[in-house]
C-alpha cells in the first residue's frame, strides 16, 4: 500500500496548486467585471424603455381629452394661440389648434387617474426602487416646465419654471445600489424635451375575420 507521494507527484501537485491560486482570482475578477457591466447595460436598457414609455404618453392630462395645443401661463409669446382664429402663429385651417381654450395642468399625478400613468405629468417624481431588491440600480424620473424663450436646436434649456410653459423637460437618473462603494453613484442620465403641440390620437377598430 502506497503511503507517500513521490517527488514527481509532489512537484506536480505544487504546480497545480500554484496555478489554481494564480488563475482563479483573475477568473473571479473578470467574472465580477462582466457581471457589473451586465447590470449597467440592463440599467441603461430599462431607462431607455421607460423613457420611450413616457414619450408615448400624452403631453398633458388635458391632452387625453382634447387634441388641442394647450394655453400656458409662462411660455414664449411666439407660441401663443390667437384668441380669434384659435390658431398658433403660422397655423392654418386643418392644422392643430386651440379651439377649446384649454389650459395646461399643474405638474404631478392627477387624482382621477386611478393609479395609471396616462400623461407625462404623472411621471413627476416617479421612481423604480431597486426592482424589489432583485437589481442593483434605481430609476428616478423628474419632470419640469422649463424656459422656452429663444429655444433652438443648439439651445435646449433646463432652467425650471414655476408655472406652465410650452416645453417639458424629462430627466431619468440611473443610480447604482450595488455596494457601499458604488451606492448612489450615477450610471447615466437620460434627457428628453417634449413640446406643447397637441396629442396624436389613433382610432382603433377591432379586426374581424
Amino acid at each position: 500500500m502506497k503511503k507517500s507521494f513521490t517527488l514527481i507527484e509532489l512537484i506536480f501537485s505544487m504546480v497545480i496548486i500554484a496555478m489554481a491560486f494564480t488563475v482563479l482570482p483573475k477568473i473571479l475578477q473578470v467574472s465580477a467585471r462582466v457581471s457589473t457591466q451586465s447590470i449597467k447595460e440592463e440599467a441603461l436598457y430599462s431607462g431607455v424603455a421607460l423613457m420611450w414609455y413616457i414619450q408615448a404618453s400624452a403631453w398633458d392630462e388635458n391632452n387625453t381629452e382634447y387634441d388641442d395645443i394647450l394655453i400656458v401661463s409662462n411660455g414664449d409669446s411666439e407660441y401663443d394661440c390667437n384668441n380669434t382664429t384659435h390658431l398658433r402663429n403660422g397655423g392654418f385651417v386643418g392644422s392643430r389648434n386651440c379651439k377649446n381654450d384649454i389650459y395646461a395642468s399643474n405638474l404631478g399625478k392627477d387624482s382621477d387617474d386611478n393609479g395609471l400613468n396616462d400623461d407625462v405629468d404623472d411621471f413627476t417624481s416617479y421612481k423604480v426602487s431597486n426592482y424589489n431588491n432583485s437589481r442593483d440600480y434605481n430609476l428616478s424620473v423628474k419632470v419640469n416646465y422649463v424656459d422656452d424663450m429663444n429655444l433652438s436646436e443648439e439651445n435646449f434649456k433646463t432652467s425650471i419654471k414655476s408655472s406652465s410653459t410650452n416645453t417639458k423637460y424629462i430627466a431619468i437618473d440611473i443610480n447604482s445600489t450595488n455596494s457601499k462603494k458604488t451606492s448612489g453613484k450615477n450610471i447615466a442620465q437620460l434627457k428628453l424635451w417634449m413640446f406643447n403641440i397637441g396629442q396624436i390620437q389613433i382610432n382603433r377598430i377591432p379586426w374581424y375575420e
